[in-house]
Parts: structure tokens; sequence; C-alpha cells
């Protein structure tokens, strides 16, 4: 059973791979959701790295983000350092049907990755567009390949999925398993296997 992290605002799922799935804190918490329940399962499901934020329950929790984010930026950011993750995804909510896929290709690899999340989707959904050209990122999630001192020493491909009511709702099950099996044939992709972790004992 993977082991699970309790902190105030987010809980972190331990498990194994390069993929790190994980939902942000955000204002508005109807329109996001159910993504934590959907992060976590996914996670528990393909055995990989989460961090789920926990879901704001009351106003002043909104009015005053800082402390929130700022742990939650920070687990994000030793994640991506210490088990060397070099995909994070973000699963957040949006209010029109379907799914929009964000990310930015700008390798051959990351296109290919980004062509993995595309086509493991597609057969099952509704798909908003072609993956979408992001400046800086996907939109609520922390910097995690930006030029600071704190950022990691390797590539990071940072995707957004954002997904619909539906998609949220009676499709949740479904999405969740999709996600487990995208997650897996990125693991492939980037050159993980079983065999990396093993005797590591933290998921056995």
């Amino acid at each position: 059973m993977p082991l699970k992290i309790i902190h105030p605002h987010h809980t972190e799922v331990i498990g194994k791979g390069l993929v790190l799935l994980f939902n942000p804190h955000v204002k508005g918490p109807r329109r996001d959701l159910y993504t934590g329940q959907i992060v976590e399962e996914a996670a528990l499901l393909s055995r990989s790295w989460a961090i789920i934020a926990k879901e704001s329950k009351h106003d002043q929790e909104e009015d005053n983000p800082r402390p929130a984010k700022s742990d939650f930026d920070g687990s994000v950011q030793a994640f991506v350092e210490e088990y060397g993750i070099k995909c994070v995804m973000v699963i957040t909510g949006m209010s029109e049907p379907g799914i929009t896929i964000k990310g930015r290709q700008d390798d051959s690899q990351s296109e290919e990755i980004l062509e993995i999340i595309r086509t493991g989707l597609e057969p099952h959904f509704s798909i908003n567009s072609t993956p979408e050209q992001v400046g800086n990122g996907p939109t609520n999630s922390p910097a995690v390949s930006q030029g600071t001192q704190d950022a990691p020493t390797h590539s990071v491909l940072t995707v957004q999925l954002e997904l619909g009511p539906d998609e949220r709702g009676l499709l949740k099950d479904q999405i969740v398993g999709s996600i487990a099996d995208i997650v897996g044939l990125i693991n492939a992709r980037l050159g993980f296997s079983d065999s990396n972790e093993r005797g590591s004992g933290v998921l056995d």
C-alpha cells in the first residue's frame, strides 16, 4: 500500500516513476470539484507520486491562500528534485465540457509525451483541441522549470489537463483509469521500469 503523508494543506502520495500528479490550490473550488479525488485515485492505481491539495472549506482560507500555496509549491519542488520527476501532470477543472490539454512542445520528447496523453484520452473523451502552447507553464501550477536557484537541475515537462463537469463527475472512474494508463506509458517513454525501483520496499 503506498505511503501517504498528511500535511495541513495537502497530502503527499509516495510512489515510483518519473511522473508527478497534482491538483493545485485554486479559488472557486466548485470548478475543481473532485480533482483531488481523481489525482489520488489515479496515483494509487498507477503507483505514481502525487500531491493532493485539500479543498478550502472556509472563506478565510480563500482570502489568505499564501501559506497553503507556499507549502504546496515547496512540496512540488522537493518532489521534482528529490525523485527526479521529469513529467508533472496538473489536474484542474473547468466549467466547459470536455478536456483541454495544455503543454509546451519544446522538443521531440515533450511532443511525444503530449501525443501519448492526447491519444490516451481521445478514444474515450471529447478533447477540445490539440495540445495548447502556453508561455510560462500551465495556469495555477507552481514554477518547476524556471531559471531560479530552486529550479530543478533537469528538464521537466509540465502538462495541465482541464476536466469538464462530466469528466469530473459521471466519467470520473473512466478518467482515473485513463490517467493511470497514461502515466505508465509516459514512464516507459522516459525509460523507467519497475526494475529501477526493485529493492526500495516503499510500496511493498
